[in-house]
């Protein structure tokens, strides 16, 4: 006997329309183009408020120390005795030396002389603050020698230069290490919640070369590892000469200073930025340089800071951009403070390599004198992305290659994008909402749309453009705002293919359109299982048993029952 077939169908049935639809879902999850880190599991209301209060006093133990740092050198630079001998002043139970103007340099020796620090083998370990007051100098010249601030729970120490000069050195075949250092566990600081030691120049001037800084700063730019801070008495200027700066809370911030120029140094695994450029720092040159795997940005500069060239500069594997750069105004209206209304810019990034970064290569927003020439981008989330770019801003003569989204992306404002390569990614060019001439690129391998203008892109041009690639469209008009009008006369878009119903197309369909995979299951899965009973069930009026049972039983013997046996014969 066969089985009897429900409404729904069969368990294959059921089971073969679900793997259908599990199927699809697999494909729609497969191909999606942008593939995003997996959601985690949200913890528990009282686990998520446990963990805010560990943050929130977490942060709040780092502020009251930064808040005391700044207590103490203030009270020592407010009590500096003009004409003393280096002297140990106490503030708040934690001593510092000073060292006070005399006509040469301090040195290491001196520092172990006024009993601020002692030899451990061939490491230095300060134990002890030290303040160089105004127009005194220290140097530190140690070749393969290491410089240990102490750094534990109960405390650590500063090295600052405040409006005077500190140089660290080592050589070219054996840098000096300036470290952290804990000595009860005899290793650094890798606890930075308690404050950690940090080095930092105040409207003075410090040069380090052949330096390795590493474990080093907490919390705030200022004491955030090795630091240029500039103010009132004026800016903080400086070098850094083929050093490396590694594991710190910033590699190198720098906030108000001047001049400063960084050549053949590294800036990795760093918290925060590798190299942070605040608050009106000016003039800043970076050369040969390279910023990897920091927790931020590799080189950035924003408020109010600007005249930043950057010259055959690697950034790779940082998990924002290689490269940021903020020009907006310090305030959006009148302020107490008068903070300047202006946006800055006069922003170069000039060849170098900008490679898998988590968002962009380049981020330039509300800058104006922008230059990207010749910088190989691969990789990247984004390559280059300019929001709200003020003319002259231009790219010329960059490639960019590897997986991405956009390869250019122009968000509002002005820009020029000439004779740069765009091989792969999502839509290699993009503008939206801004007025950008885009002439004589080549854009190669797109799979979405080759070049697309959205928006209200007035007098934007796309002319002279060499396109190639499959997907939707090749030049994308198709989403400008009504009577807006693009130049697009002398493209090249022979080698472009339209073909929606390639593989790529069609696995980026489902997730640009959630709703369909929800209208698949709500309308055709019961569609599908109702086609399938009908087809397999039972019409109505037919007898049970039908024809399966006649035809697996033989037909019975059948006997007439009106015919007589002749006499004598047997039954």
């Amino acid at each position: 006997m066969s089985p009897r077939r429900s409404g729904w169908g069969t368990p294959a049935q059921l089971a073969g329309s679900f793997l259908i639809v599990a199927a699809l879902l697999g494909v729609a999850w497969a191909g999606r183009p942008f593939r995003s880190e997996p959601v985690p599991t949200p913890p528990a209301p009282a686990s998520i408020a446990a963990q805010a209060r560990a943050v929130s006093a977490q942060e709040q133990r780092q502020e009251d120390r930064l808040r005391a740092e700044d207590a103490r050198l203030l009270t020592l630079v407010g009590g500096l005795r003009p004409g003393s001998a280096p002297y140990v002043q106490t503030v708040d139970g934690v001593d510092t030396l000073v060292l006070t103007p005399r006509g040469i340099d301090y040195e290491t020796r001196d520092l172990i002389r006024f009993g601020a620090a002692e030899q451990q083998g061939g490491a230095l370990l300060i134990r002890t603050n030290v303040l160089v007051a105004p127009d005194a100098r220290l140097v530190v010249k140690a070749p393969g020698g290491q410089l240990r601030l102490r750094s534990e729970n109960s405390g650590f120490v500063s090295v600052v230069a405040w409006k005077a000069g500190l140089e660290l050195a080592g050589s070219t075949a054996k840098a000096l290490t300036v470290r952290s250092w804990d000595p009860g566990r005899a290793r650094p600081d890798d606890d930075p919640e308690d404050g950690r030691a940090y080095v930092r120049a105040v409207s003075g001037t410090m040069a380090l070369t052949d330096v390795h800084a590493t474990d080093l700063g907490f919390w705030a730019g200022r004491t955030g590892g090795i630091a240029w801070t500039g103010g009132s008495s004026g800016p903080a200027r400086g070098q850094v000469t083929d050093s490396t700066f590694e594991r710190n809370h910033y590699g190198v911030f720098a906030s108000e200073a001047r001049g400063l120029t960084v050549t053949g140094s590294r800036f990795t695994a760093n918290a925060v930025d590798g190299l942070t450029l605040h608050r009106g720092t000016v003039a800043t040159s970076v050369r040969s340089s390279t910023a990897s795997g920091n927790g931020r940005n590799g080189i950035s500069a924003d408020q109010g800071s600007e005249d930043v060239t950057l010259t055959d500069v690697t950034a790779a594997g940082n998990a924002d951009c290689g490269v940021y750069f903020s020009g907006s105004p310090l305030s959006d209206g009148p302020s107490a403070g008068g903070a300047s209304l202006r946006s800055y810019g006069t922003v170069a990034v000039l060849g170098g390599e900008l490679r898998g970064n988590g968002r962009a290569g380049v981020r330039i927003v509300d800058a104006d004198h922008v230059r990207i020439v010749g910088a190989a981008l691969e990789h990247n989330r984004d390559g280059v992305v300019l929001v709200d770019s003020a003319a002259p801003t231009t790219v010329t003569g960059t490639t960019i290659t590897g997986d991405h989204r956009f390869g250019i992306t122009s968000s509002g404002g002005t820009a020029t994008l000439t004779g740069n390569r765009i091989v792969g990614g999502d839509t290699p060019i993009r503008v939206r909402n801004a007025s950008t001439a885009v002439t004589g690129n080549t854009v190669a391998d797109a799979v979405n749309h080759g070049i697309s203008v959205v928006g209200t892109s007035v007098s934007t041009s796309v002319v002279g453009n060499t396109i190639a690639g499959r997907g939707p469209s090749g030049l994308d008009l198709y989403r400008l705002a009504p009577g807006v009008t693009v130049d697009t006369s002398r493209n090249h878009v022979d080698g472009w293919v339209r073909d929606r119903d390639d593989w790529t197309y069609w696995s980026s369909f489902v997730p640009n359109h959630p709703m369909l995979v929800l209208w698949v299951v709500i309308l055709g899965m019961p569609l599908t299982l109702r086609l399938r009973a009908r087809r397999g069930g039972r019409t109505t009026g037919t007898r049970p048993y039908g024809d399966d049972l006649r035809r697996e039983r033989p037909a019975p013997t059948r006997i007439s029952p009106g015919r007589s046996l002749p006499p004598g014969r047997p039954a």
